[in-house]
């Protein structure tokens, strides 16, 4: 079983947006997606906006998932159309292909228990030092650093997150704290994925408190309790 998000990587970061608000059918039930407060959907009719959605939309199929629906920060979409500026403000709602194969809130756990397995005592001793050496381009990071489980709710959400350095073509190196949301709609797992601007280590808290907020907007859509 692969740990929520992980199997994103860095590829992640040519995620952009296409969706309506909607009901989108998943076998014999379906959940309800829609814009978190701030983000946009793409021009369905822009050839450019697409191909991003082609693109996010088959990487997420290595991972064994299936792009649902992605949306982009409103303001920087804004200043893309006149510029052609990176945008690196996205949330994006994936499912995985296959359903669970128990429990829905047991496959949570074990996923979320996975990835805490995948740290170890010493990597997460190190992590608050990483942080720091992160913001500041410390050469010891190399393009991503795992920050492991960041919090959970037993058996309904899963928090995980990363760090990611990367160089863009006509931006130059952005930082973004990357995290996911593991979760569940009947007995499909879900992906709830963000990403936003890495500046320093409250850059994590912030991200983490926002993702909480599309999350329960997320749950409380679909019937379930935050």
């Amino acid at each position: 079983m692969r740990g929520f998000g992980l199997a994103v990587g860095i590829a992640g970061w040519l995620l952009s947006s296409a969706a309506f608000s909607e009901d989108v059918r998943l076998g014999d039930s379906s959940i309800k997606v829609s814009p978190p407060k701030g983000f946009c959907e793409l021009d369905k009719t822009s050839k450019a906006d697409g191909a991003l959605f082609d693109v996010a939309s088959n990487y997420v199929k290595v991972g064994g998932f299936s792009l649902i629906a992605l949306y982009v920060d409103c303001r920087e979409l804004e200043d893309s159309r006149k510029s052609n500026t990176f945008i690196l403000t996205k949330v994006a709602i994936a499912r995985w292909i296959k359903r669970a194969d128990r429990p829905p809130s047991q496959f949570i756990s074990e996923a979320c228990d996975q990835l805490r397995q995948g740290l170890s005592d010493e990597q997460k001793a190190q992590i608050s030092k990483y942080v720091t050496e992160f913001s500041k381009g410390n050469s010891s990071v190399q393009n991503t650093l795992a920050l492991g489980v960041l919090d959970e709710v037993k058996g309904a959400v899963c928090y995980s997150g990363q760090l990611i350095k990367a160089k863009i073509a006509n931006t130059g190196e952005v930082a973004a704290v990357y995290l996911t949301a593991g979760t569940f709609v009947g007995d499909h797992p879900i992906s709830i994925l963000q990403w936003t601007n890495y500046v320093d280590a409250t850059s994590i808290t912030a991200a983490l408190a926002n993702l909480k907020i599309i999350y329960s907007d997320f749950a409380a859509a679909n019937g379930k309790s935050p």
